[in-house]
């Protein structure tokens, strides 16, 4: 296999799983680290990943927002996974706020199949609301606001007026960037607000996000939550700072 073809490869799987760890890539195409690594460092200069401790991950630009029909494809199983102990935080008769981000949308998903009844959902998203549109189990409400169909939410003034205006039991929102030192953030200033605002307005709130979000840093900050559900523990990462205002569960060691 000559080089381009190799890092073509190599860069393929990385936009799939969106980060990877060396020895990772090493087994999978049976080659050694050392060559792994040489190829790594070419694509970095290329400006198509980013070196990782230990590995890479696609690189990403911290303004560039992904079309949410893009998002739903990605780590669909990892989504899966977090939302259903999401779920398992969830208590019949809860008040409960939803954004638009893709995991939570896996989310309203179950909540739309699940048993537990008498909740009311208040949402920003135009897919949460569509997905609940047949539950017997929940009263839906959508946010008033600016639509923005290309991320497939409710934002703006009105959407965020509204928000900062009740008290719910609990949140569910997405994020896309996790880093110790910056926190929480997202790629739009609009999404940051209604994330932090929803944050603020519920009793216990909940970030979403699956273990290839951390280590991003991206444009607007968001708010600290009471408790981050993601799929597992990343070796190397540590996690000191986000547990002194949040707590952490990881999925996999919740089945």
């Amino acid at each position: 296999m000559f080089a381009e073809e190799r890092q073509q490869k190599i860069y393929e799987i990385i936009c799939k799983k969106r980060s990877i760890r060396v020895s990772e890539l090493s087994k999978m195409l049976d080659i050694s680290t050392v060559t792994i690594r040489r190829d790594l460092e070419e694509l970095q200069k290329q400006n198509r990943i980013v070196r990782t401790h230990g590995g890479a991950m696609i690189a990403y630009s911290v303004g560039r927002a992904i079309k949410w029909q893009d998002l739903i494809t990605q780590n669909s199983d990892l989504k899966q996974k977090i939302a259903l102990t999401a779920y398992q935080n969830i208590c019949e008769h809860d008040t409960i706020l939803l954004d638009s981000s893709s995991t939570v949308f896996e989310l309203a998903r179950l909540i739309a199949s699940g048993d537990k009844a008498n909740l009311r959902i208040i949402t920003t998203s135009l897919q949460v609301v569509q997905t609940l549109s047949n539950c017997k189990n929940c009263k839906v409400m959508i946010v008033g606001g600016d639509l923005n169909y290309v991320h497939g939410t409710v934002e703006g003034c009105v959407a965020a007026r509204f928000i900062e205006n009740i008290r719910v039991d609990k949140c569910f929102v997405g994020i896309n960037g996790i880093d110790e030192k910056f926190g929480f953030s997202t790629p739009r200033y609009e999404d940051a607000e209604i994330k932090s605002l929803m944050i603020a307005s519920s009793v216990r709130s909940f970030i979403l996000a699956d273990h290839t979000k951390f280590g991003k840093v991206y444009l607007a900050k968001v708010d600290p939550c009471s408790c981050l559900i993601t799929d597992t523990k990343i070796p190397g990462f540590s996690y000191n700072l986000l547990e002194q205002k949040s707590d952490i569960i990881f999925a996999d060691s919740e089945e």
